[in-house]
């Protein structure tokens, strides 16, 4: 059941953390720069993008090792309006999934690379019908210093809104958890940084997740082309999370913190054992 309250006051914070300029120094989407908007994480619906996931610091200066990245494209996912977090069927009103055929690119901090994939809604994709897709990212083997900047390019194809829909736009949050060390013991804060707006039931330290504040892209309609009807007056926007039971599923890394750690403690030489990601039985990696 939607915790209502919850997601609501994540949409309340991430505004105010936005308009500070706080942002700025977590793991997230990279902002863009556009004729229109400064400083935008706006894709146009329908369309295909290029985007980045940006990498600021390490772990309380301890370098990253891998990272892990959630999409919230299953149907588990947490769909609300995001002006009253009222529950919604996002089939009610889009074509296609959040996010449709994500793909990394080779980058140079990691070494490896895997496409997590899992069951979704049916859309379709080139002409079929498609029930599974990329629900996660792993990266993994590879070394990124506290304080350097580190960019992950992927792509991805976004939904259309329907024509009976009042939904103006889409935000899209996203899970991501930065690891760094491979301690299990919670003491520990700088083994993992894992941003996301909450807490669950494997991610349960606080010290370590950035409750209140949640990695995003925003899918606008285009009004020009695909306008509301007048009967929606300004119309409403939609916010879309990934389920507990998903985060839980797909963020934990084999070898880093909640997964089971080999040997419990800090490894002295964490760039020649870096782990996998947890076994996925039934998923096509």
């Amino acid at each position: 059941m939607l915790k209502r309250k919850r997601y609501l006051s994540i949409v309340s914070v991430l505004g105010a953390m936005i308009i500070s300029g706080n942002v700025i120094a977590h793991t997230t989407v990279m902002s863009k720069n556009t004729p229109d908007n400064y400083s935008s994480r706006d894709e146009l619906e329908g369309t295909t993008s290029l985007n980045h996931f940006s990498i600021p610091h390490g772990c309380d200066g301890q370098s990253i090792r891998a990272q892990s990245v959630v999409f919230p494209n299953g149907a588990d996912s947490i769909a609300e309006r995001s002006d009253t977090g009222d529950s919604v069927t996002l089939a009610d009103h889009i074509e296609g999934n959040p996010i449709m055929g994500a793909k990394a690119a080779i980058n140079s901090l990691f070494k490896k690379i895997e496409a997590l994939e899992g069951p979704v809604p049916a859309f379709t994709s080139h002409g079929s019908e498609t029930t599974e897709d990329t629900r996660a990212f792993v990266f993994t083997k590879g070394k990124l210093k506290d304080g350097d900047l580190g960019l992950l390019p992927w792509r991805a194809t976004f939904p259309t809104f329907k024509s009976d829909s009042c939904a103006t736009a889409l935000t899209v949050y996203i899970a991501i958890a930065n690891y760094c060390t491979k301690s299990t013991d919670e003491d520990d804060d700088d083994r993992a940084d894992i941003w996301m707006g909450h807490t669950t039931d494997k991610f349960d330290d606080e010290d370590v997740v950035s409750v209140d504040f949640w990695p995003y892209l925003k899918v606008i309609r285009d009004l020009e082309n695909n306008p509301i009807d007048e009967s929606c007056g300004e119309g409403f926007e939609i916010s879309v999370y990934p389920s507990d039971e998903a985060i839980d599923e797909y963020l934990p890394v084999d070898g880093y913190w909640p997964a089971e750690g080999k040997s419990g403690k800090k490894d002295k030489d964490d760039n020649h054992n870096d782990g996998d990601h947890h076994d996925h039985s039934g998923h096509n990696h």
